[in-house]
Formats: C-alpha cells, structure tokens, sequence
C-alpha cells in the first residue's frame, strides 16, 4: 500500500516537470501601472453647496425670513406688563446663596 501511495506522490511532483515559468502578455505591467496611478488619484468634490443655484435659493429664502420679521415684527399695542414676586426671587436667592452681601474693599486705604 505504502508503493501505490510513494507512486502516486511521484506522479503528481512528476507532474510539474513540464511547467515553464509563466509570462505576462505585452505591456502587462504598463497597464497596470496605469490602472493603479488611475485609482489613487483624488476625484474632483463636487460640492453642492457651492453651486450658484444653492446659495442664490438660500440667500432669498434668509432675505424673505427676515422681511417676514420685520412687517409683522411686534406691533401689538398690548403692553403688558410682568408681575415680579419677590417671595419666588428671595427662595431662589436663598437657594443659591445669592444675597446681596458683597462687600467692598478699599484697595486705596491708608494704613
């Protein structure tokens, strides 16, 4: 059994006794070349927001938002006025130790 198997890998490194070395077709390596420089080159951006149709669009889309403002603006004639507890302020201030108790010094004194 051990002749049919040593028989068997003799035939199959036999095999390769006829192999040539292998050859590239004409200018091979020029195309080559040439696809890959062809693919490391950076694609142009084409960058959409700079396109003149885009910022004209935005430009009268921020000039119409802001006229729009200005005609209706506030011309309501209510004047109303916010009434200001003082206890909620003192809570706050007191939760956040925010008295009015700053003291000033005299940098300037005389000793």
């Amino acid at each position: 059994m051990s002749t049919k198997r040593n028989n068997n890998i003799e035939d199959i490194l036999n095999s390769l006794d006829g192999a040539g070395r292998a050859v590239a077709p004409d200018f091979f390596y020029t195309r080559l070349k040439a696809r890959m420089e062809k693919g490391l080159a950076p694609e142009p951006n084409r960058g959409w927001r700079l396109k003149p149709a885009y910022v004209i669009a935005s430009l009268v889309l921020v000039l119409v938002a802001n006229a729009t403002m200005l005609i209706k603006g506030d011309n309501s004639s209510d004047n109303t006025v916010v009434a200001i507890d003082t206890e909620s302020d003192q809570s706050i201030a007191a939760e956040y130790n925010l008295y009015e108790n700053s003291i000033v010094y005299d940098l300037n004194q005389d000793k």
